[in-house]
């Protein structure tokens, strides 16, 4: 049996709303089992999440708010008043935009129900930290994405490090296009991974709810929207934990109402591009170990942190201790399992 810690590992963080908590609960154990990565990808809020890791900072209580979380209202709350330091109603941009006459019928439907729902308050030194938190990282490779939708395709974005893992990728053959996963898995990687700058930061927490008027770079928006997890570039790590927030699938009585429809079919959108990212691994260990791919290539294994069941309408944006408390057991089991486990103290 292989040394655990002489075996290289990647974190693969999927963000999505308000459901950042299970990243967190993920990456606390990683630290109390004392499991560094060689890299971690993270997409939306997550990004957040890592950069407060890397400071060390207590994952529960920046994000975790309790009198929220026992709050049934709590939801609507949000959806009225925003999210303190995330972001407010556009309120203000809508009531502004009817000071000039609209011009067509389209103009006055735009007006009436406009993109524009919400204005990001996050500070510009909070975009500026992230992106030096990122960049000063030495020994673990950071990269996280955005989605240009004019072109339709992703950006990468990469510290230092991350550059140097990737440039050790590029000279290994890309077995997904034989096996037919074609671009979707293995396309991504050929581009450069971009420089990580505040304006990138502020572009990948970019949400299609605070409107497509005034984003920081040209069409560059929430990576998640695209790829809400990045696995398919880093197959020829070891390992590979991935913590995503959405259950598998939907287990029990099938949606019964207009909400869990609605959550029913955001689960189902998001579940489906990482299924198609963890595909290609599939067929990468299919073709190993059938013995028609060779060196370099190599058995990767999937570590999947995943909730057993849906997390429900209205939880969006709401972070919970039970989702963080969840996830941190069931990855402090699997770190455990595979001989990574705390130091003891004498």
């Amino acid at each position: 049996m292989p040394d655990a810690a002489k075996l290289t590992t990647a974190f693969a963080l999927a963000g999505l709303g308000g459901f950042n908590a299970h990243g967190a609960g993920f990456l606390a154990a990683a630290s109390k089992c004392g499991v560094v990565p060689d890299l971690v990808t993270a997409t939306s809020g997550q990004i957040v999440v890592l950069a407060d890791w890397l400071q060390h900072k207590n994952l529960e209580e920046s994000l975790v708010s309790p009198e929220l979380e026992h709050n049934a209202m709590a939801q609507l709350a949000v959806l009225l008043n925003g999210e303190q330091g995330v972001f407010r109603p556009a309120y203000r941009e809508a009531f502004a935009r009817w000071w000039t006459p609209p011009t067509s019928i389209k103009d006055w439907f735009n007006r009436l129900l406009p993109a524009q729902v919400y204005v990001p308050t996050r500070d510009a030194a909070d975009f500026a930290t992230i992106a030096q938190v990122f960049n000063d990282c030495r020994d673990i490779g950071i990269v996280f994405n955005a989605y240009n939708l004019s072109s339709g395709e992703g950006v990468l974005y990469g510290n230092a490090r991350a550059k140097e893992l990737w440039d050790t990728e590029k000279s290994i053959p890309d077995a997904t296009q034989s096996a037919g996963a074609g671009k979707a898995a293995g396309g991504a990687k050929e581009a450069p991974l971009e420089r990580i700058t505040p304006e990138a930061v502020k572009s990948a927490l970019w949400l299609s709810l605070y409107g497509f008027e005034h984003l920081p770079q040209p069409h560059l928006i929430d990576g998640a929207y695209h790829r809400a997890c990045l696995v398919s570039e880093i197959h020829t790590f070891d390992r590979i934990f991935v913590a995503r927030p959405l259950a598998q699938g939907w287990p029990g009585h099938g949606p019964r109402n207009w909400f869990e429809v609605q959550d029913w079919q955001t689960e189902m959108w998001f579940s489906a591009g990482y299924k198609a990212e963890v595909d290609a691994l599939h067929q990468i260990n299919g073709l190993v170990k059938a013995k028609r791919l060779g060196p370099p290539f190599k058995e990767v294994e999937l570590i999947e942190i995943a909730p057993a069941t849906p997390a429900g309408f209205f939880n969006f944006f709401v972070e919970r201790k039970r989702v963080y408390d969840l996830a941190f057991e069931e990855a402090f089991v699997a770190f455990a399992a595979r001989g990574l486990r705390p130091a003891k103290v004498a």
